[in-house]
C-alpha cells in the first residue's frame, strides 16, 4: 500500500491503550488496506514490533479482500470475522457496516 493510499482511507477515530489498538474504517474500503494501515500504526506505536518479519509472512492480506462478501453484513447480530497472529499479537478483523481492526498486544 502506498503512502497516498493510506492517506485516502476513511478511518474514523478509534482508540489505543497499553495493550490494544482499535481502528474503524467506513466502507467501502479494501480489507487489506485497513489491516495493513492498522498493523503499520501498531508497529509505529509499540517498540517490540518491527517491519521484520513483514505482515505477508503471517497472512496474505490481499486474500482478505475476497473473504467477506457484501451480503455478509445483514440485519443479524452476527458479525463475520477473521483472526490471525502477527509477531505475537492477535489481529481481529470484524466485517459489518464498517470494518473494525483490533490488534491485541498481549493476547495471552
Amino acid at each position: 500500500m502506498s503512502q497516498h493510499q493510506d492517506n485516502e482511507l476513511e478511518k474514523t477515530p478509534g482508540y489505543t491503550t497499553e495493550t490494544e489498538l482499535v481502528r474503524r474504517y467506513d466502507r467501502p474500503v479494501k480489507v487489506s488496506d485497513a489491516v495493513t494501515s492498522t498493523v503499520t500504526e501498531a508497529i509505529d506505536q509499540w517498540s517490540e514490533l518491527s517491519t521484520s518479519p513483514p505482515l505477508w509472512e503471517f497472512v496474505d492480506a490481499d486474500k482478505l479482500d475476497g473473504l467477506f462478501k457484501t451480503k455478509a453484513n445483514d440485519d443479524s447480530t452476527f458479525r463475520p470475522s477473521v483472526e490471525f497472529n502477527f509477531q505475537g499479537c492477535r489481529v481481529v478483523v470484524l466485517y459489518g457496516p464498517s470494518i473494525r481492526v483490533i490488534i491485541d498486544r498481549y493476547p495471552w
